[in-house]
C-alpha cells in the first residue's frame, strides 16, 4: 500500500511541475503575442525588471541590517562573558597566591 502512495506521490508532483511549465511557457507565449508595440512591451519589461530590482535591494538591506544586529548583540555577549571570565581568573589566581603563601608560611618554606 506504501508503494502505490509513494508512486502516486511521485506521479501527482510531476503533474505539478509539467503543468507550472506550461503556464510560464504559455505567458510567455501571450506577452510576444499580445497587440502592442515593441516600445510598450520593453518599457513594461524593464518596468517589470525595475521593480523586481529594487525589492530585492531592499530585502537586501533588511537582512544586512539584521545580520548587524545580530552580530553587535553577540559581540556585547561575547564581552560580558570575557570579562566575567576575567574576572573569575583574577579571582582564583588571587585566592591560589593566597593559598601558597598560606602553605609556605605554615610549612616554614621562604615566600616567593
Amino acid at each position: 500500500m506504501t508503494r502505490w502512495n509513494d508512486q502516486e506521490a511521485a506521479g501527482n508532483g510531476t503533474f505539478l511541475l509539467g503543468a507550472l511549465a506550461g503556464a510560464l511557457v504559455g505567458a510567455g507565449i501571450a506577452l510576444l503575442m499580445a497587440p502592442k508595440t515593441g516600445a510598450q512591451m520593453r518599457e513594461e519589461l524593464s518596468s517589470g525588471y525595475n521593480s523586481a530590482r529594487d525589492a530585492a535591494a531592499r530585502r537586501y538591506r533588511d537582512l544586512a541590517d539584521k545580520a548587524a544586529t545580530k552580530i553587535d548583540q553577540a559581540s556585547s555577549k561575547f564581552e560580558q562573558a570575557s570579562a566575567k571570565v576575567e574576572k573569575a581568573v583574577d579571582e582564583y589566581s588571587g585566592r591560589a597566591a593566597s593559598n601558597v603563601s598560606d602553605i609556605s608560611s605554615q610549612s616554614g618554606f621562604p615566600r616567593a
